[in-house]
């Protein structure tokens, strides 16, 4: 897994430099052995900015410094210029706007300096680390094994079940498929809806109620203590985690699993059934309105009703795939998806037959075009070969699965600071 993000890593810096007309020199950067450093800190001002500090002295007099930064698991630095006086001692900050430069809180941000001297050489200072965590409240937290929970102080009970729900969530999961998640994973539960959002990005959706970053191994929620808290635990955690275990399991350079598996999976292997999956999924099989399979390789509509009928879908065609060809089946597509293969050909791969088999057999089995009507999906009897009913009731929480790619190339030069970002996003949350 580390190995691909450093390739991914490479791979994207080699790109930023051909866009940006750069010509790589020969001048590579040293210890900061010659520069003797007196403070190198990182202050976070959750959620407005991120400032770091430097004072040291160089040998020679300083033209360009900079102070390079990235979340941790993120392989694209961001690049902060500051302006310099031309002379040997440096006392100096750099603020990055949070609210411009949104990154959720509970990641690790690693920092360094970078200072080039007047016969070119360049100098580095140790790499730090900070928590960008929101420092607006107190927080507890909890650890097992890798997962590590964040709460409120004093909701001990909402912090033990959060725990509980996501460690026994990843190792169900990896059970199942005979997979492994070895990466540490980061569960943020605000105590209430309204902390929640105030920690997300500028205008955002106001009903989005958890979110999974499996780039960043992070996820977020807001849960209320009291009455109802366990369940609602239950309902986002079990389906957040699907996401960060299924973007670890399949992590490369070139691909990422399509919303139908990755949002199919999540649902199914939810802890809440939402009841009206079986009557939108009927409702479309009666009428002959199904999305092709096809059709959900990319984001999901923006339409409420469409996005419904597409996780609806989504939900389906795993169970399909699980009912009908086995967790085996499953587990060997996730593995042709580790791989960077195209959609074909991880289907072809991991199930034996193409996309368009696929969506014929699946709409075959809900008897599409047929005088049968049925919903798999509504059975009483579920067939769940591993853990039980699992459906999505998701009108009340969203996640925002951020890719990291190649694709998405975006450089922003902002109040003095010269920033570099390779993001490749499926967009805003498509869960209503």
């Amino acid at each position: 897994m580390r190995s691909k993000r450093g390739l991914r890593q490479a791979a994207a810096l080699v790109i930023l430099l051909v866009l940006l007309g750069t010509i790589i020199s020969p001048v590579m950067p040293v210890a900061a052995a010659d520069l003797a450093v007196s403070k190198q800190t990182a202050t976070v001002h959750f959620p407005t900015k991120l400032e770091f500090d430097l004072v040291a002295d160089a040998p020679q007099p300083v033209t360009n410094l900079e102070v390079w930064y990235h979340a941790a698991y993120d392989p694209v630095t961001e690049v902060s210029r500051v302006q310099v006086s031309g002379g040997t001692h440096i006392d100096t900050s750099s603020t990055i706007d949070m609210q411009l430069h949104y990154l959720p809180p509970g990641v690790d941000v690693v920092y360094r300096w970078r200072v080039t001297l007047q016969d070119g050489s360049i100098l580095e200072t140790p790499q730090q680390t900070v928590m960008y965590m929101d420092n607006r409240y107190q927080w507890s937290s909890a650890t097992s094994g890798p997962v590590t929970v964040y709460y409120f102080q004093g909701d001990d009970s909402v912090g033990k079940e959060a725990l509980n729900t996501t460690v026994q969530s990843v190792n169900k999961f990896e059970q199942t498929f005979n997979i492994k998640s070895v990466d540490p994973v980061r569960v943020l539960v605000y105590g209430s809806q309204n902390d929640f959002a105030s920690a997300l990005p500028p205008n955002s959706a106001e009903w989005v109620g958890g979110i999974a970053e499996p780039s960043l191994h992070l996820i977020l929620t807001g849960i209320q203590s009291g009455s109802g808290a366990t369940s609602e635990v239950h309902r986002i955690l079990s389906h957040e985690t699907v996401h960060i275990v299924v973007g670890q399991v399949t992590d490369n350079p070139f691909n990422t699993p399509p919303p139908w598996l990755d949002e199919g999976l999540a649902t199914y292997y939810q802890e809440v059934q939402d009841t009206r999956f079986p009557p939108t999924l009927n409702d479309a099989v009666n009428k002959g309105d199904l999305i092709p399979v096809r059709a959900l390789d990319s984001s999901f509509p923006d339409d409420p009703n469409q996005a419904l009928l597409s996780y609806a879908e989504s939900e389906s065609i795993v169970r399909f795939i699980l009912t009908q060809k086995g967790a085996d089946k499953m587990a060997a597509l996730l593995n042709a998806y580790s791989k960077g293969v195209s959609n074909d050909a991880a289907v072809q791969m991991g199930l034996g037959i193409s996309l368009d088999q696929l969506d014929s057999q699946w709409k075959q089995w809900l008897g599409y075009g047929g005088d049968k009507q049925v919903s798999p999906t509504a059975s009483t009897d579920r067939q769940d070969p591993t853990l039980g009913s699992r459906i999505n009731d998701f009108l009340a929480e969203s996640e925002s699965v951020i890719v990291i790619g190649l694709a998405g190339l975006l450089t922003i030069a902002v109040g003095g600071t010269f920033m570099i970002r390779s993001r490749g996003s499926d967009g805003e949350p498509t869960e209503l």
